[in-house]
């Protein structure tokens, strides 16, 4: 398998370890379930990128990853999340619903009290956006997205740098066509020398 297929492979890998955890989240009917797909995707995406191992954007996702890893694992295979951060993403009134010490339905989040939890620093505790449906992220998931962003922008910048390449190749190859034709026109355009009976 060459390193391209390796690449492809890989990158196919993680998106569907992405989109298993999505599932297990959304559909699973207990945190049973989500205990241990959750903490089992997020070890096995470092292995699916590998192959992208010397890109910084795929660094940079490891360590949010590790980060995020080390929290879940450190709290029984769930995020930490306080009752606090639930109230300012969905209000008081949805989150009176969830029991403390609790797995938070379609989440990958654990309720715990107020200082509670272990490694609750890097728990979900960010909270992104505006109004009732706000996002909650943890600071591995921030690192997660920056390295994915700074991904993109290599992946961009190599693919514009293999355009140009292609385009000078192409261009020297119509270049060395062209100074060959010239050279073999000129040659037939010269006339015999004077005496020859051609």
């Amino acid at each position: 398998m060459n390193s391209t297929s390796k690449r492809t492979y890989g990158a196919c890998l993680a998106l569907t370890l992405v989109l298993v955890q999505f599932g297990a989240l959304r559909l699973s009917p207990s945190a049973s379930v989500v205990r241990v797909v959750l903490p089992l995707t997020i070890a096995a995406v470092p292995i699916a990128l590998w192959p992208y191992r010397r890109r910084l954007g795929t660094c940079i996702m490891f360590v949010g990853l590790a980060a995020n890893l080390a929290v879940i694992l450190a709290n029984g295979g769930l995020m930490p999340i306080e009752r606090s951060t639930i109230v300012s993403a969905i209000g008081a009134e949805r989150a009176a619903t969830y029991r403390t010490g609790a797995w938070v339905p379609g989440s990958k989040d654990v309720l715990v009290a107020a200082g509670g939890g272990r490694a609750i620093a890097l728990g979900d505790s960010i909270r992104i956006g505006s109004g009732r449906r706000g996002l909650v992220a943890s600071p591995g998931d921030i690192v997660v997205w920056a390295g994915l962003l700074v991904l993109a922008a290599e992946a961009s910048v190599a693919w514009q740098r293999d355009r140009r390449r292609e385009r000078n190749l192409t261009n020297e190859a119509r270049a060395d066509r062209t100074a060959e034709g010239g050279a073999t026109t000129v040659w037939r355009a010269t006339p015999p020398p004077s005496g020859d009976p051609r």
